[in-house]
Order: structure tokens, then sequence, then C-alpha cells
């Protein structure tokens, strides 16, 4: 666990086209890399596939 504990944080994982989620229909994956959105009060940061930045992003870093 890369941050422990992030009491009411949601991670949806899917693949690219599949309808598991509704979440992910309108975001895409980015040069085809694994893609990470991070959205918080209903408003997302751009995309990232950089582990790092999704680290910052997440207050991890």
């Amino acid at each position: 666990a890369l941050l422990g504990r992030a009491p009411g944080a949601v991670v949806a994982a899917g693949e690219p086209g599949g309808a598991e989620f509704p979440l992910l229909a309108d975001r895409p994956m980015v040069g085809g890399a694994p893609t990470a959105y991070v959205c918080r009060h209903f408003v997302c940061d751009a995309p990232t596939t950089d582990a790092e930045a999704l680290a910052r992003a997440l207050g991890g870093a």
C-alpha cells in the first residue's frame, strides 16, 4: 500500500473499452500506457502515466 489508509478513496481499474465501470467510460489510456485519473470533489486532474506524478497527486511523495 503506497499511501496506507485513505478513507473515502475509490480506486477503479478496467480494461480499455471495457464496460465494467461507467466511471472509466470517458477516461481513456494515454499513449497506450496505463493511465491514472485523480479526481477530488467531482473535478479531475490531467491524466498521468507517471508513477511518481501519481504518488505526488495522491500526497504520497
